[in-house]
């Protein structure tokens, strides 16, 4: 059962105001990275330069620029965002883009490592199909609250959403395990989907704006008239009788953290500096139902560096690095599924972080993996008792579990903690490589409320006519399993909804 809460009004004024300043930390330097796809999403210079050129709030004595009429507008310009105006500009409709932000991209921007897809032709071939049915099963067992529907729906699209990416110049190849696909040469999965999206709305001629942010959905007897905006040139109307919100979650609001998951107020995010709840104020001004505000993903591999920066290292687990703790001990499945299971678990361990442990031929797979290398964030030794040395760990302890999880990669059965992922590297190649990390929050879970049409719900369970909302903004019953995917994939389907119904 989903759990509903209303925002407070004071929590509206705060966020909105939160949300009107651009900020992401209320301290030091803003946080950019993010991990994703059950992976993570780390910071990139391009994600920093667009906070960095965050506009100012605009004043009211603004000049009120001329108002405008198109039939959809789409706030937000992540994956989500784009492909759903990619889609609705392909049908016909008449389209604008509104990105707070310098640059877009988003959270899609920063994404690290894998497309979840289960049993793609590639997997296939690789010997890594599984059946989409017994993944469902697997995964609403774990999670009960998950709508087995929805991710049937998601991942029966998977070669679909896959071949379209493709299509767009996205080189998703190469096959990683039987639910996760990546860039054929290891490199970023955001990047690569981002180069691939905004050349393409470009091409069908979606009209976007940068700088510019939504403030206010507009009614009208009960129905979506439309949104108030404010950018460069002033603020102004912009009439429309659909309003898709994709404007992310609220991770990057340390006030929203502080009301909806207090248990990790204070820790690091690695989502992107516009996932500032904006969408969520927005929608229950407008009697919008928000679920399960409190539910949040964590990144169990931020690294932290000394100027306050947030990159998330997850491509390290990726690759077959394993999780040790400062006595060089594994303490959990490395690359189990649920990462906020995973960041208790760190929190348990002495010490203000731990360690992730791989060797050369991980780095030699990975591009991405490779450039953190290149930007100084690795200890590195000859030898494990002298990466042991670097680390702090006992030297014994380090080379006995190493040597303990190589007996595992042989056999194919890891007899301590059952990790069943991402076990190909025997952590044999020197030289070896240590990366420190500690838990940061990765992504909301909960949002607006959707039907499978992503219409928005009202507190009553009835439809908003003219309101929609798809990514990380909405509940859509995924709990964030596959957001580059349901980015894709419920994108499309919801533009296909809008073209053939309204």
């Amino acid at each position: 059962m989903k759990k509903r809460r209303r925002v407070i009004a004071g929590l509206l004024a705060l966020a909105m105001a939160w949300a009107l300043c651009g900020c992401a930390q209320s301290a030091g330097p803003t946080t950019t990275a993010f991990e994703t796809e059950a992976g993570s999403i780390a910071t990139t210079e391009a994600a920093t330069t667009a906070a960095a050129k965050e506009p100012e709030t605009q004043s009211q004595s603004q000049a009120v620029t001329a108002d405008e009429t198109v039939d959809v507008v789409v706030v937000g310009g992540g994956g989500a965002g784009m492909t759903t105006a990619i889609r609705l500009t392909e049908g016909g409709k008449k389209v604008i883009l509104l990105e707070k932000q310098a640059l877009l991209g988003g959270a899609t921007s920063l994404a690290a490592t894998y497309f979840v897809a289960v049993d793609t032709p590639v997997q296939k071939d690789a010997g890594l199909g599984m059946n989409i049915e017994e993944y469902v099963a697997s995964s609403v067992a774990a999670n009960p609250d998950m709508s087995a529907e929805n991710l049937t729906r998601l991942l029966e699209r998977s070669e679909e959403s896959r071949q379209w990416l493709i299509g767009l110049g996205v080189d998703l190849t190469r096959p990683m395990s039987y639910y996760q696909v990546g860039i054929g040469d290891g490199s970023s999965l955001g990047s690569a989907l981002v180069a691939g999206l905004v050349p393409e709305m470009d091409r069908v001629g979606v009209d976007y704006r940068t700088e510019t942010r939504a403030t206010e959905i507009i009614m009208e007897d009960g129905k979506v008239a439309g949104v108030k905006a404010e950018g460069p040139d002033g603020v102004y109307t912009i009439y429309a009788k659909d309003v898709v919100l994709a404007a992310g979650g609220y991770a990057a609001s340390p006030e929203m953290v502080s009301v909806y998951a207090p248990e990790w107020s204070g820790v690091a995010t690695t989502t992107a500096v516009g996932n500032v709840g904006d969408a969520f104020v927005m929608a229950e001004a407008v009697g919008a139902s928000l679920s399960d505000m409190e539910v949040v993903r964590m990144n169990p591999a931020v690294y932290e560096t000394d100027s306050g920066a947030a990159y998330s290292l997850s491509v390290a687990r990726a690759e077959g690095g394993i999780m040790v703790n400062m006595e060089g001990e594994r303490f959990c499945n490395d690359y189990y599924k649920d990462y906020t299971v995973m960041s208790r678990e760190m929190l348990k361990q002495e010490g203000d972080y731990v360690y992730i442990v791989f060797d050369q031929a991980s780095v030699d797979r990975s591009a991405r993996l490779a450039g953190f290398g290149e930007k100084g964030f690795f200890l590195q030794g000859d030898t494990l008792d002298e990466l042991a040395g670097q680390m702090g760990v006992p030297a014994e302890n380090l080379t006995n579990t190493v040597e303990r999880y190589r007996g595992f990669v042989d056999s194919g059965v890891d007899e301590d903690f059952g990790r069943d992922t991402a076990m190909g590297s025997r952590i044999d190649q020197a030289p070896f490589y240590a990366v420190r990390c500690r838990p940061g929050i990765q992504v909301t879970l909960g949002g607006i409320d959707v039907n499978g049409n992503m219409q928005v719900l009202n507190g009553d369970g009835e439809v908003i006519e003219g309101l929609y909302a798809v990514g990380e903004c909405a509940n859509d019953g995924l709990y964030g399993s596959g957001p580059t995917n349901i980015n894709v994939t419920f994108g499309t389907l919801l533009a296909g909804y809008i073209i053939e119904n309204r």
